[in-house]
């Protein structure tokens, strides 16, 4: 079950904060203004749970993200000392913790408030994480795992689509003719983005490990190794993997997926986010890339998504007497594409730099 609403209360640079979520969640914002937070946050959930199978404590160290003892990740100017999270399902489901703080503690006991969040995506199976440093090109990839997911750096992607590339069916938004299977779509995708390359991986039984190599989109291309192609088409790959196989009530959180991406394949990757989110999928994307929303907005404007199913968040610090609090816009995007306002600093860099140019 997808999740409706998060509440934090006294975590990191947040005092007190909501978020109503939608099937995509794209949170934009400069530098240090809590967009990983909110991330983080999440997973530090997730990875409590996974840890002790229980909602009764809360780790700041686990497989997903390491924060440091409670006083790194309390609120600065916190007049309660403790912290507070709240999390909400579509139809059902609500789980609501109350920290208790101990400053030099990482895992943390909770005063558990409401127990029926187990349904929610977040503490499911179906799954994934990819930080904003992912896999980069090498000669051959280790398929020695034993996760289920493609890990916070996509390290198991590879060997996920070695194994399972031409037996998981995409879902019918990404099926084009024949190609039905993840690893053609995920070709298909590397052809459009990146004007003709594909992937070709080879299993080295011996080695526990396959070779990843690239040829263009002509049968008289040579093999090239992944090393000698481009950075970008391998720290994509996870990507694309995770977008690709998304299934109803899934949820997906990436981190940065534009980077290395030259701006044509960066709005690509927007229109594809936008396509996944339609499966019925919950998709949070961390990002700085106006081609990012703008791939989202062209999709919207296509009728691939329901505009009312995009949130878009945008986070600013700003100064009010003698500090400086963070603050969350919440843009609405219409059907067409439009973007009812733009906050100073919503991907509005193009725009200024113009106004100096001209």
């Amino acid at each position: 079950m997808r999740i409706k609403e998060l509440e934090i209360d006294n975590f990191k640079c947040f005092s007190k904060i909501r978020f109503e979520f939608g099937n995509l969640n794209l949170l934009a914002g400069s530098n240090g203004c809590g967009k990983s937070s909110v991330i983080q946050a999440l997973l530090m959930l997730r990875q409590s749970y996974k840890q002790f199978a229980s909602f009764s404590v809360l780790s700041t160290y686990g497989m997903y993200t390491n924060l440091g003892n409670a006083k790194d990740i309390i609120y600065e100017t916190a007049e309660e000392l403790r912290m507070h999270f709240q999390l909400t399902g579509e139809t059902e489901g609500r789980l609501e913790l109350v920290t208790e703080y101990e400053p030099e503690a990482h895992i943390l006991k909770n005063r558990v408030m409401n127990h029926s969040g187990e349904c929610i995506n977040l503490f499911s199976e179906r799954f994934e994480y990819l930080s904003a440093e992912r896999i980069s090109p090498q000669t051959i990839y280790s398929t020695v795992s034993l996760a289920d997911e493609l890990g916070n750096n996509g390290e198991n992607t590879l060997s996920f689509l070695e194994e399972y590339g031409t037996e998981i069916l995409v879902h019918p938004v990404f099926q084009k003719g024949e190609q039905k299977y993840l690893l053609y779509c995920v070709n298909d995708w590397l052809d459009k983005m990146f004007d003709g390359f594909r992937l070709q991986l080879s299993p080295l039984t011996e080695a526990d490990a396959v070779s990843l190599r690239y040829r263009e989109n002509s049968k008289l291309s040579n093999l090239h190794r992944a090393t000698n192609v481009g950075f970008g088409i391998t720290y994509v790959l996870p990507v694309l993997t995770a977008l690709l196989k998304a299934k109803d009530g899934e949820l997906i959180i990436l981190e940065n997926p534009e980077a290395h991406l030259h701006p044509r394949a960066q709005r690509l990757l927007g229109e594809l986010i936008s396509k996944a989110a339609s499966t019925g999928a919950q998709i949070i994307v961390e990002t700085h890339s106006d081609h990012i929303l703008n791939g989202i907005r062209i999709s919207v404007k296509n009728n691939d998504l329901e505009a009312d199913k995009v949130k878009l968040f945008f986070f600013m610090r700003e100064r009010v007497a003698e500090k400086y609090n963070v603050n969350v816009y919440a843009p609405v995007l219409a059907q067409n594409g439009d973007v009812d306002i733009w906050p100073e600093g919503f991907f509005d860099e193009w725009d200024n730099a113009l106004a100096e140019l001209f």
